[in-house]
């Protein structure tokens, strides 16, 4: 404030009174546009921080989107053809691996899913967003964490997630596999088609 001032006064003294004055008025009228601007980004980033509801509300969500899918599951691997290669498509930040509440650890409830899964001799294959060059620290991650990894599939770089998406989902297909499930959190893990059923998980506008 005092710069601005400064200047001002300078403008006073090259330009003129009535020049100045005008000009004082565009560098007032700017800078009330650069506080509401401000303004405007601080309650933003407030709302945002809002819409996060606490952990324990985020699993009581995640467990009612998944509400249906143990038993789903059960009877679609009791119905598969003899030699049909069932498995889930699972989205994996804040789908599988709890990357936003816990840092890093699995979901309670999608761990207990995907043994589950093991159970029924049904695989999981992963299908993120993440790049490439991320394969072997995502793999690491996942089986740390405790899920059985029969695929993952990575995001090329420049690829938007939709094209991403489709093209790991049409490589699982290639590969022999029937997707029954499909699992995310974002409405590009959705976008397309080759899977039988979507479980969609919270995201609140939030969560990546």
């Amino acid at each position: 404030m005092t710069r601005l001032l400064g200047l001002l006064l300078a403008l006073v003294v090259s330009l003129g009174p009535a020049t100045a004055v005008e000009a004082a008025a565009q560098a007032a009228q700017q800078g009330r546009a650069a506080d509401r601007a401000s303004d405007s980004a601080t309650g933003s980033a407030a709302a945002a921080k809002r819409k996060v509801p606490t952990r324990e509300q985020w699993l009581a969500d995640v467990k009612t989107a998944m509400a249906g899918s143990r038993a789903y599951v059960k009877q679609r691997a009791a119905d598969a053809a003899p030699g049909e290669r069932l498995a889930v498509n699972f989205d994996i930040d804040n789908t599988v691996i709890a990357t936003y509440y816990d840092g890093g650890g699995a979901i309670p409830l999608m761990k207990r899913f995907a043994r589950l899964l093991g159970r029924l001799d049904v695989d999981l294959v992963f299908n993120t967003g993440r790049l490439a060059n991320q394969r072997n620290r995502t793999v690491t991650q996942l089986t740390r964490a405790g899920f059985d990894v029969a695929d993952v599939c990575l995001r090329a770089k420049g690829e938007t997630l939709p094209v991403g998406k489709q093209r790991c989902r049409d490589g699982f297909a290639a590969d022999g596999y029937t997707l029954i499930a499909n699992v995310g959190n974002n409405d590009t893990d959705f976008v397309g088609d080759g899977y039988e059923r979507a479980y969609r998980l919270p995201n609140y506008g939030v969560l990546g």
